[in-house]
């Protein structure tokens, strides 16, 4: 990246619009992809209920990584959001494509990771090495397909995190 700076000086400025434009898609389109495939059923839960777990629950951080950033769950995609604590994603456009590469590395393909791993190939060309990581850490990762996110809302953030990679990798 240092070199495509150094011949158009405007490269930074231009990425910054990109990713905001970005981010700002993803905001609109998340919810809509999130239509298409298999649906879980709805937890029935909100930040606030999610605020009342103990501290140190995936429940209670879920509610504060919520709250903190003006999120409800999204109905029949909360295990969604569960991943972004669980393997330390943001809602950033970045983090949601990082999240996605790294939930197809793992095994979990979809219409909305596989469109986005391919969209944001063509769109995010800056972040390619960090898709690869992302990627690469997913398949580091134990099976996720065989969690219940759901029950994992009661259990110790930091003991779970250290149950999910077969290497020492967080």
């Amino acid at each position: 990246m240092e070199t495509q700076k150094q011949f158009f000086p405007g490269y930074t400025f231009l990425m910054d619009i990109h990713e905001k434009i970005s981010n700002r898609t993803a905001q609109i389109l998340g919810p809509i992809v999130f239509n298409f495939g298999p649906k879980e059923n709805a937890w029935n839960i909100t930040t606030n209920d999610l605020l009342q777990y103990p501290e140190g629950t995936v429940g209670k951080t879920l509610g504060e990584f919520l709250k903190k950033n003006r999120l409800e769950p999204l109905s029949r995609a909360e295990s969604h959001d569960v991943y972004h604590i669980l393997f330390d994603y943001s809602t950033s456009f970045k983090d949601e494509v990082g999240l996605q590469f790294f939930l197809w590395g793992n095994g979990k393909t979809s219409l909305a990771s596989i469109g986005t791993s391919i969209g944001a190939w063509c769109i995010f060309p800056t972040q390619w090495n960090y898709l690869k990581a992302s990627y690469k850490r997913g398949k580091e990762c134990v099976d996720i397909l065989q969690l219940d996110p759901k029950a994992l809302l009661h259990e110790d953030l930091d003991k779970i995190k250290l149950s999910l990679f077969k290497t020492k990798h967080l």
